[in-house]
């Protein structure tokens, strides 16, 4: 069944410009890299049609960067609002929420959207992504089960809800019912990547690498695809790591990484997978120091408490005072005027104190499992390895690893 409730917005009545429209969209969904590129050949073709300006707009927030972010603030100004409707005004308010980085009112509005339009799959895509970097709890899943209440199996890009549901599902640790909704999605359609994506989450739980002998995963198109392409890759890695294959895993970590595009979540990831392989005694420092134009371009930044995790951990590799003496005031410059002020002085700031002067973490942060700094429990696992190799306190070890083990069963594999 065509789903028709996300284009309900778009401020033109023209099937040429719906159809283009829709090829961009299409291209947003399902990660293509072309995505920007169709939208901005559809701008400068119809200057006048707002709706791939909006579509830009999101495309740049992606990208988690401080001049991205500028760019799309051009953009939000060149929109003209006087032909758009009610709808569009909401999509309008949610971009401009999401230049200022108030992400937590931007879910606010977004789920109001959603509760009125249950099935407009932009706004979900929007709602989840955005999610992942305030915390995955027990709400993001609850606020999925209610989305995919009101769908049917036969509503177009229902696949796509499936993969995230399970997403949510396997971070909130329900294994079963995450693997049986992504093998749902996957028998439905192999085109969502991050349906592969929830499966590999799956994968990593069990220590399952059966995802290499998969035809239809094994004929994918990777040349199609944007970053996230990368991002499953890193997962196939961390499955070598975790079977401690570590030549296997790095042989793949070289063939994918790549240091010409600066893209967060290459940097994050990369840093994430050598920190392992480093606290494991393997020598990783020429390729550690290949991620420092990546480090010095965002270190400034502030724009996710997600990101900075990952800097500390970089940073702390080098021993590098200079950065932490300087890191704190940064922050609160940024953090404490917006929506990630309690994230901060919660989560990110305690971490922060105990990698600078030995201080005992708090219990109850290490039993939050610091989900709300952001990221699956996948990417958050440097920071519980990171601070069980680097703490003084044979307490805060004891702590870290128990609630470790815990979450993950074949954590004992290699913790």
């Amino acid at each position: 069944m065509q789903n028709n409730y996300f284009y309900k917005w778009i401020d033109s009545n023209k099937d040429d410009e719906i159809n283009s429209f829709k090829e961009c969209i299409d291209s947003y969904i399902y990660f293509k890299k072309d995505a920007f590129y169709k939208t901005n050949k559809l701008i400068k073709k119809k200057p006048e049609f707002n709706a791939p300006k909006l579509l830009k707009i999101v495309l740049l927030l992606f990208s988690r960067d401080v001049q991205k972010i500028s760019l799309a603030r051009e953009t939000f100004k060149s929109i003209s609002t006087d032909e758009v409707n009610d709808y569009f005004h909401q999509y309008l308010e949610i971009v401009n929420l999401w230049i200022k980085n108030d992400l937590k009112n931007l879910l606010n509005k977004l789920e109001l959207i959603i509760k009125d339009n249950p099935k407009d799959i932009f706004a979900i895509r929007l709602f989840h992504f955005n999610n992942i970097f305030l915390g995955i709890d027990s709400k993001f899943l609850n606020k999925h089960e209610e989305i995919l209440s009101k769908w049917s199996e036969n509503d177009q890009h229902y696949n796509l809800l499936l993969g995230m549901t399970s997403y949510a599902f396997e971070e909130n640790n329900i294994i079963d019912k995450a693997k049986l909704l992504a093998l749902n999605s996957l028998k439905q359609s192999s085109n969502d990547l991050w349906s592969w994506h929830a499966l590999l989450h799956v994968h990593d739980n069990e220590n399952n690498d059966s995802i290499n002998n998969n035809d239809n995963f094994n004929k994918i198109n990777w040349s199609i695809y944007g970053p996230i392409k990368r991002h499953i890759w890193w997962h196939q890695s961390l499955i070598l790591f975790y079977n401690q294959e570590y030549e296997k895993s790095l042989k793949l970590f070289d063939n994918y990484f790549s240091s010409s595009e600066i893209f967060y979540l290459d940097f994050c990831n990369a840093c994430s997978f050598l920190l392992r392989l480093h606290y494991k005694g393997v020598d990783v420092k020429e390729r550690m120091d290949k991620l420092k134009d990546y480090a010095e371009y965002f270190k400034n930044q502030h724009i996710l408490p997600f990101i900075d995790y990952h800097l500390i951990f970089y940073y702390l590799y080098y021993n590098d005072q200079d950065y932490f003496q300087q890191l704190e005031e940064r922050m609160e410059e940024n953090y404490l005027e917006n929506s990630f002020k309690e994230n901060y002085i919660n989560y990110l700031k305690p971490i922060i104190h105990c990698m600078k002067t030995n201080e005992l973490l708090n219990e109850n942060i290490i039993k939050s499992q610091f989900k709300y700094l952001g990221g699956s429990f996948a990417q958050r696992e440097l920071i519980f390895l990171s601070l069980i190799q680097n703490t003084k306190y044979k307490k805060n070890k004891s702590d870290l690893i128990s609630e470790y083990n815990d979450y993950k069963s074949v954590s004992k594999l290699y913790v």
